[in-house]
């Protein structure tokens, strides 16, 4: 189903309307000036209103999106009527619909998504309208705010962020029992997290046992802010800090045992398997990796903060929100901003986090309860918060980094992995790669 019409509320999926900033009036794609602030509250129309909400499938499925969307806006704005689009589906992605000329008046999606509505001129300036219906922005995490802008280029808000995806580092507790091996802590660095592992690494009974998956290096490059290029658009991939970024990859994870066939890739969801079926002690995953292990009752797990790196200590690894923009090209922004600002009131934002969608508030009451709703976490001991104590990062990316330039990166380590290439020639043949390919963007731009 393409279309869904949602009546008494506003069906805006989160990551969606982040995307899509747009806050004056005008079809012109320029971007408007800051409106006055009123020391009234706006007054309110409540005629009938329709809102076009176009946003992935992947970011609320529809009981989350009545849950935390349709039902609450009703409950303050029953005069809105949501008509949601679904962009995952074939023939009604952002290009086709701007295309047909049905451009949604809400656009949910990732960083890239920013880009793209930049691109097509959907962006708008968001602060006016924000500033009319007086949004305390001293309740959201500032990184989260800065990602907005980062991403999008601008020195304003093109969006606001729904929900944050949160990291962890978690642990098999019967595996580090099994071999007499400490627990994981909070606060550990990646070097402490590295040495664990190779505690536990060893073939015992016939299995293979391994210590630890760290996830691809990019995690950690965006965790201590190293950029894949500089200010003139020029690979930095062989400096010095890439190269100790590789060799702390080597050392944590590239050793007999831990590393070898079929495990001499970065694959995230193998290592995954791997955990949940009992033969890997420690991965660090995300908020996607809890909700795996909600299928998964019979493993005996815990959680602690995200591995650190000695040089950022306190930070945990990039921003990761689904964000909220409104198209410049929208007639009812007024309408739309309603809708994004029940999703970031205190209730809806609580609701979130207990469901592991954590709350992008700064409130240590929500973090608090992050995860605490999950039925299938209901009397066990869990250490859950941990993946809300460390400050996500903000890394400045090009306009020319994207998958292709992340997957230059994967695959000169994975070539390390796999003994086809030593550090410096890894390095130093995708430093080449990237400097082409980024030569190649600039001439068909």
């Amino acid at each position: 189903m393409a279309k869904q019409i949602w009546n008494r509320a506003l069906l805006l999926p989160l990551g969606a309307v982040i995307m899509l900033s747009g806050c004056s009036g005008g079809g012109t794609g320029g971007v408007p000036k800051p409106a006055n602030e009123g020391t009234d509250a706006p007054k309110v129309d409540t005629s009938p209103v329709t809102v076009k909400f176009a946003t992935s499938a992947g970011i609320f499925n529809d009981a989350e999106f009545k849950q935390y969307v349709t039902e609450p806006l009703a409950k303050k704005h029953p005069h809105i009527t949501v008509q949601y689009i679904n962009t995952s589906e074939k023939g009604s992605g952002i290009t086709d619909l701007v295309a047909a000329g049905n451009i949604p008046d809400i656009i949910v999606g990732y960083g890239g998504t920013l880009k793209q509505l930049k691109d097509l001129t959907l962006l708008s300036n968001m602060e006016p309208l924000i500033k009319k219906y007086k949004l305390d922005l001293g309740r959201i995490i500032p990184e989260t705010l800065e990602y907005i802008k980062v991403n999008g280029d601008t020195d304003y808000l093109g969006g606001l962020p729904a929900f944050n995806n949160t990291f962890g580092l978690f642990y098999n507790k019967s595996l580090f029992d099994k071999f007499g091996v400490p627990y994981p802590k909070d606060g550990m660095t990646w070097e402490e997290a590295g040495d664990l592992g190779k505690k536990i690494t060893r073939n015992y009974d016939g299995i293979q046992y391994r210590g630890f998956f760290p996830d691809n290096v990019n995690r950690m490059i965006n965790q201590i802010v190293l950029y894949q290029l500089d200010k003139n658009d020029k690979s930095t991939l062989t400096t010095e800090p890439w190269k100790n970024a590789f060799d702390l990859w080597n050392r944590i994870y590239n050793y007999p045992g831990n590393a070898d066939a079929p495990y001499n890739t970065m694959n995230f969801a193998n290592n995954q398997s791997a955990f949940i079926k009992g033969e890997l002690a420690m991965i660090a995953g995300s908020s996607s990796t809890l909700l795996a292990l909600r299928k998964a009752p019979d493993v005996n797990w815990d959680v602690v903060t995200y591995p650190q790196h000695k040089a950022a200590m306190g930070y945990s690894t990039n921003v990761d929100t689904p964000n909220m923009s409104i198209t410049e090209q929208s007639k009812v922004k007024d309408a739309a901003i309603q809708v994004i600002e029940s999703i970031l009131s205190d209730e809806v934002q609580l609701a979130l986090a207990r469901n592991a969608k954590m709350s992008i508030l700064t409130s240590d009451k929500v973090k608090l309860e992050y995860a605490k709703g999950i039925p299938e976490f209901e009397g066990k001991t869990l250490n859950l918060t941990s993946m809300t104590k460390l400050k996500p990062s903000v890394p400045r990316i090009s306009k020319y980094q994207g998958s292709d330039t992340n997957k230059i990166v994967l695959d000169a380590y994975e070539a390390v992995l796999r003994n086809e290439k030593d550090v410096n020639t890894a390095l130093r043949d995708a430093d080449e790669e990237l400097n082409k390919l980024v030569d190649s963007k600039k001439k068909n731009q």
